[in-house]
């Protein structure tokens, strides 16, 4: 029977980043993944002409010097992503206008996703990493001393510990019995690559229309953009000519940024938010979307996953300079240090949703009044950029 120090299940980014954080301690694991084995999977549009996908990503400053200890190339971000200098949000309804200074990169998750396969390639973590695709979990069993994992392959395993980094449907919280909250909201999030008359000169802009919040992530191109929108709208949206939906948005985004004059294929997601009522189990610990997952209105989601990968790094890394605790304990006090701060951006992503997106006119109205407010209030503006740069 296989033997190792952990296994992952799943191979997104917050698992490859978990991979390679015990792979640099000198830990052998194995991650594994029911899909296919990662490869370039951008959604190239003839109508734009650019090798660009819609799925995309904010990077904070914490989780760009985070990826950049395990072993990703600092031109990485300015070479594959766009860097963003600020934020401005405005009521698509009314006259408020808020701007926030900004800072970190908008990546293409495919990018991102290649940039941490490299470095697992590196020879001094291929040697103590095993991958497998196509590959899921079937059952599970722990004791004190180990954790048996049984695959859809119909091998068993054993490990000393088990990651889920495996999504918001994680089986493994499932076969651990760990239950969790969620709620799923009126919107869908429809996504595209889009082209402006004017450049958004780095900055991300959203507005908050009557169907809900439309997002501009800038890409390299300076008149580019992913847009974001996540509307109670979204499948008529998605399935109207490309005349017509470039005029839908053109209505909200032509203050700042012009008419739209181009899009690119458009994909519809349901939203959802869930929170796991627990993290840790035995010698098993969530980690990511497992754990929480959120509204993309704040952007912080990705930003999250990784900041609970740094954490359980470190109280793992904590274990191995002093073995007198057992591995449950270090899991729970990883639990305690990242399931408040988790569920503080779970409350306030979900009150943002509800304030800034409210159904009423009124209460629309009383958002842009106070959109107008927050403007001229500095010292809470800063604290909201700071919380956005992953300083929490």
């Amino acid at each position: 029977m296989a033997q190792y120090d952990f296994v992952i299940a799943g191979a997104g980014l917050v698992g490859l980043s978990a991979a390679l954080a015990l792979t640099r301690q000198g830990l052998k694991g194995l991650i594994f993944d029911h899909g296919t084995a990662p490869r370039r999977a951008s959604t190239t549009t003839k109508v734009l002409g650019l090798d660009r996908s819609p799925r995309v990503s904010a990077i904070n400053p914490v989780s760009v010097d985070f990826l950049i200890q395990l072993g990703v190339e600092p031109t990485f971000f300015d070479q594959a992503g766009c860097s963003v200098s600020g934020m401005t949000v405005w009521d698509g309804d009314g006259s408020g206008e808020l701007s926030l200074p900004s800072a970190g990169y908008i990546l293409e998750n495919y990018r991102l996703q290649d940039a941490l396969s490299n470095a697992i390639c590196q020879p001094s973590i291929a040697d103590m990493l095993t991958q497998q695709f196509g590959v899921g979990i079937v059952d599970l069993q722990q004791d004190d001393a180990t954790v048996s994992i049984t695959l859809t392959t119909g091998e068993t395993i054993e490990s000393s510990l088990l990651i889920g980094a495996d999504g918001s449907a994680s089986r493994t919280r499932d076969l651990l019995g760990i239950r969790s909250v969620a709620w799923r909201y009126d919107q869908s999030a429809l996504v595209c690559v889009s082209e402006t008359a004017l450049p958004h000169q780095g900055v991300a802009r959203q507005s908050f229309t009557s169907e809900g919040p439309l997002a501009f992530l800038p890409l390299p191109e300076p008149n580019h953009s992913v847009l974001v929108w996540s509307s109670t709208q979204a499948q008529a949206q998605l399935h109207c000519s490309d005349k017509e939906f470039s005029a839908m948005v053109s209505a909200h985004s032509a203050r700042p940024l012009g008419p739209v004059t181009a899009i690119g294929a458009r994909a519809v997601f349901p939203l959802q938010q869930q929170h796991a009522i627990r993290y840790t189990k035995g010698r098993s610990v969530l980690v990511g979307d497992a754990a929480h997952s959120i509204h993309p209105l704040a952007g912080q989601g990705l930003n999250l996953g990784f900041a609970d990968v740094a954490a359980l790094s470190q109280v793992i890394e904590n274990l191995r300079l002093d073995q007198r605790r057992p591995l449950s304990a270090v899991l729970r006090r990883y639990e305690a240090q990242r399931r408040p701060i988790n569920l503080r951006m779970t409350a306030a992503t979900d009150l943002l949703k509800r304030v800034f997106d409210p159904p009423s006119p009124l209460l629309r109205l009383a958002r842009s009044t106070g959109m107008r407010w927050l403007q001229d209030q500095p010292r809470l503006k800063q604290a909201l950029s700071l919380a956005a740069a992953g300083h929490l």
